[in-house]
């Protein structure tokens, strides 16, 4: 049986920030297992395709450049949409009706631009909600950007946020006595109040809340009151079928402060935050999944938790590795 019996969920997943994709640039990423070529128009939309042009084969990303809202082919020119239609042939009026190019579904919100995977090609269910902090004139504007890959799965990452008992023992935070989660359709909140001390800042203690929303198995956002207010937002991206790309990114209420007071009194802050989900990374990267885990009653809804993330795939994992 592999490591991770589950293959890549169903879900959307984060594969680019949006400023650092500009009108008429092509950018190509490695994710769920293939290459994925983005590329925006210059009417500022996003197309994300599969990489090899449907006519003789040249890899978009490689030498594809954007004209108008299309992706031109680097080998002969034809033009691709958003959607994958050809819409253009230099040397011909007459398109294939082959002439179609694999494409994403594309959302773009919260300065994130996601991708849906479906294995079997669905359309989306769901989508990412819009996160009212982000662009809000009280926050600073960008966010501060951490990124990690971990040989893990996006289930076993998001299993750890109503896994309570491990707030104490990995993250040293006082064991938190109130907390509350809820699962949903396609999303589960959950919530704890507890205290910790900020490494970054010198052991200073800090008491808190998180109040949190997982969407899918590849996003999820936070808002981390305490010492500052902060907005988290994570994506969880497979690489491949072993190793998840985590995107951290972070933004914070300024109350009052500029921009450049405010990112330079929470970078600090920023950082023990980031460090708090480095510290899952060894035990994430060497566990062994438990199908039926040995569970006492004071570990959270990890059994919830599982029966609501079979929803995002196509097979029963669970009877399949049996």
């Amino acid at each position: 049986m592999p490591r991770f019996p589950f293959g890549i969920p169903n879900s959307w997943y984060e594969v680019c920030y949006s400023d650092e994709l500009a009108k008429g640039e092509v950018k190509t990423v490695h994710y769920l297992g293939r290459d994925i070529v983005l590329f925006r128009g210059h009417d500022g939309n996003v197309g994300a395709l599969e990489p090899f042009c449907p006519h003789i084969g040249a890899h978009f990303g490689y030498g594809g450049k954007v004209e108008g809202n299309n992706i031109a082919c680097p080998f002969h020119s034809w033009q691709f949409d958003s959607t994958g239609t050809c819409k253009h042939i230099p040397y011909t009026d007459k398109i294939p009706a082959k002439a179609k190019a694999g494409a994403y579904p594309v959302l773009e919100r919260n300065g994130l631009i996601f991708v849906w995977y479906h294995e079997q090609g669905l359309a989306p269910d769901f989508e990412i909600p819009v996160i009212p902090q982000f662009g809000a004139d009280d926050w600073t504007s960008s966010y501060d950007k951490y990124s990690w890959d971990v040989r893990t799965h996006p289930q076993d990452i998001m299993e750890n946020a109503i896994d309570w008992p491990h707030f104490n023992f990995v993250h040293l935070m006082d064991a938190p006595k109130n907390r509350s989660h809820e699962f949903h359709d396609r999303m589960f909140k959950w919530a704890i109040w507890t205290r910790k001390d900020v490494q970054t800042m010198g052991g200073v203690s800090d008491e808190f809340s998180i109040q949190a929303e997982n969407w899918g198995l590849g996003f999820d956002w936070l808002l981390y009151t305490g010492m500052f207010t902060t907005v988290i937002v994570a994506g969880l991206t497979p690489i491949d079928d072993t190793t998840t790309r985590i995107h951290f990114g972070v933004i914070g209420k300024k109350d009052g402060r500029t921009e450049e007071e405010t990112r330079a009194l929470l970078k600090a802050y920023m950082d023990d935050q980031s460090l708090a989900i480095q510290q899952d990374f060894g035990i994430w990267e060497h566990k062994g999944f438990q199908i039926r885990p040995a569970l006492c009653e004071s570990d959270g809804p990890i059994g919830e938790y599982r029966k609501w993330t079979k929803q995002f795939y196509s097979k029963d994992w669970a009877a399949a590795a049996a």
